[in-house]
């Protein structure tokens, strides 16, 4: 590396230091000032609302850095370079006989570096706490009680709640309406309650209600306390071998009922006393009542220490499963979903592999909104670069003085961040609104940049 190298990225990266605690700063001290008053609703003492308002924005520095990244880059770039012209170093770097080009190569170099320090905190500093990012700021600690809407998990269930306790982690009222691949609805969940535990969501007082075409068995909702089907004691001594009047009990009950997709699995069934042109009675022990969907994925499971069959008085000859379960059904729905989702930002927390992931899973309720960032994820980078290679030639020209080329180089730099925002929000296709600004302007930069005289 030559010496002139070495000078001018000593210089750049000592600007860019330099700019990025300005800039840090003064993106905190605006947010605080406007936003004090949510911070004092706090009922904390005055140590620990400081404590909370220091922690809260010292993680706020992930997103600061990714949304003024760019401007910290240009700034840098055009103070250390003013420096140098104000100095008269550009000048005697010209009469050495080097181009003005050549010293712009170190600055594009660090530019690329620290574009690539943007994208690492995306990557890998952001989504790990995007929980914590999007806490607001009158709950930086995430204990406000909210409602849930519409919160998709992997399984494509789509879950509601009028109030969500993180405390807690429990769910009032929680509705799940579970879909198939192509989004159509299978069957609702719902409950007094629904916990949140390891592999899914636990309901007290649970039901099942059949939202799909086809299911003429479901003469009655299976819930908690009562599940009716065909697998009657007299089906399940049948099953075991035995003749209808046995009485032996049966171990490691499996039995199916086709019609309502179903899966009855219990430690054992305990049979009543045979009693001739009655209905049979008895008791099964560590039951479990498993529903499947049409497409074969579990609906929910329903887990009791005891069923018993009972006879149902409205419909002579039927009767039910008769027990006090809780209703259970598998998801990946964590509590940092929920609370992540709180924020109208959240899609912007996540990693460019959690988007794609999630856009493929058919879990964003704003499908372009997530491809959008996605395509920004790829285009931010270039951005800042094309935002670079505008302002130089301004800063780099003899013809005018320092004031007059800051000037310009403030509105080139202005007018390109609009349009940057004016394609991402004028309603145009989330991949044109993403490359529409490398499209139009990248042209422009390289033209700049070769007008440079040298």
């Amino acid at each position: 590396m030559r010496i002139l190298d070495r000078y001018v990225i000593r210089n750049f990266l000592y600007s860019a230091l330099m700019w990025f605690i300005v800039f840090m700063v003064l993106r905190t001290v605006a947010d605080l000032f406007i936003n004090m008053d949510e911070f004092a609703k706090l009922d904390k003492d005055l140590g620990q609302k400081l404590r909370v308002v220091f922690n809260y924005y010292a993680l706020q520095q992930l997103v600061y850095f990714t949304e003024l990244g760019g401007v910290i880059i240009v700034a840098s770039a055009a103070f250390s370079l003013a420096m140098m012209n104000r100095t008269n170093e550009l000048t005697a770097i010209l009469a050495s006989g080097v181009s003005l080009r050549r010293v712009v190569v170190p600055i594009v170099i660090c530019a690329v570096m620290l574009s690539g320090l943007i994208v690492l905190d995306q990557e890998v500093l952001m989504p790990p706490n995007a929980p914590r990012l999007a806490m607001d700021r009158d709950d930086p600690l995430g204990e406000s009680i909210f409602s849930v809407r519409m919160v998709s998990d992997g399984t494509g269930a789509i879950w509601f709640s009028d109030r969500y306790s993180p405390t807690d982690q429990v769910m009032r009222r929680p509705v799940a309406n579970v879909r198939d691949e192509l989004g159509r609805p299978l069957v609702m969940l719902s409950g007094e309650s629904g916990h949140l535990v390891s592999g899914g969501v636990m309901f007290d007082k649970g039901q099942m209600s059949p939202l799909s075409e086809g299911t003429s068995g479901w003469d009655k909702q299976p819930k908690w306390n009562a599940i009716h089907t065909n697998l009657t004691p007299d089906r399940l001594i049948q099953l075991s071998g035995q003749q209808r009047e046995g009485e032996a009990p049966v171990s490691n009950v499996r039995a199916e009922d086709e019609s309502l997709g179903l899966l009855l699995e219990a430690e054992r069934f305990v049979p009543d006393a045979y009693r001739p042109l009655t209905l049979r009675t008895g008791e099964l022990v560590n039951v479990v009542f498993t529903f499947r969907t049409l497409d074969g994925r579990t609906a929910a499971v329903f887990k009791a220490d005891s069923a018993r069959w009972t006879l149902d008085e409205s419909r002579p000859g039927k009767g039910y499963w008769s027990m006090n379960a809780r209703m259970f059904y598998p998801s990946d729905l964590t509590h940092e979903d929920l609370q992540l989702r709180q924020s109208s930002r959240w899609v912007e927390y996540l990693s460019t592999a959690e988007l794609t992931r999630l856009a493929d899973l058919k879990r964003l309720p704003d499908l372009d909104r997530a491809v959008l960032t996605r395509h920004i994820r790829f285009t931010e980078p270039l951005n800042n670069l094309i935002m670079l290679l505008l302002a130089l030639p301004f800063i780099l020209s003899r013809e005018r003085n320092i004031k007059a080329s800051a000037a310009m180089c403030l509105l080139i730099v202005g007018l390109f961040y609009a349009f940057i925002y004016i394609s991402r929000y004028m309603g145009l296709p989330p991949a044109l609104a993403a490359w529409l600004p490398a499209i139009v302007f990248g042209p422009v930069s390289v033209v700049m940049i070769d007008t440079i005289k040298t």
